[in-house]
């Protein structure tokens, strides 16, 4: 994260122009089962505020996962996790956002999920994943786009 980069990087620094907007956006993916050993899938995500990264991230994920769907859904939740995590950090340092954090995704199925009130057969062993990226949609914590919508 930051603060390690500035802590093990004396000298070194970040530059974060005066001209970006405050606004959190983060990028999420996966790799279905990307790990030729395991071939459990790999999430990918980063996190800009303005126009600087401020956190990426990539990791196995810790359960297999059947689809596609599955994968990016689960890489969906890690990142909705960590974006929670910057905006509380972001407000204990006194930073006010202007705009709403925008999470992207690639997967429409992942933001069918995230959408749909309704729990099927299919997508129950996601329930928890699916009701915390929900809720925070809901509550108005974040909006969720596609890939394609990035400017």
């Amino acid at each position: 994260m930051v603060i390690g980069y500035l802590k093990n990087s004396p000298g070194k620094g970040l530059f974060f122009p005066k001209s970006s907007h405050i606004q959190l956006l983060g990028f999420t993916n996966a790799d279905w089962a990307g790990c030729v050993d395991t071939r459990r899938s790999i999430t990918g995500l980063c996190f800009f505020l303005g126009s600087s990264l401020i956190s990426w991230r990539t990791k196995k994920q810790s359960t297999m996962s059947r689809s596609y769907s599955e994968a990016e859904y689960r890489a969906l939740s890690a990142a909705a996790c960590e974006m929670q995590w910057l905006i509380y950090l972001l407000k204990d340092l006194k930073i006010h956002n202007t705009k709403l954090p925008v999470l992207y995704c690639n997967n429409r199925s992942g933001l069918h999920i995230a959408a749909n009130p309704v729990f099927h057969e299919r997508t129950k062993h996601l329930e928890i994943d699916c009701h915390f990226v929900r809720d925070r949609v809901q509550d108005g914590t974040m909006k969720l786009l596609p890939f394609s919508s990035a400017e």
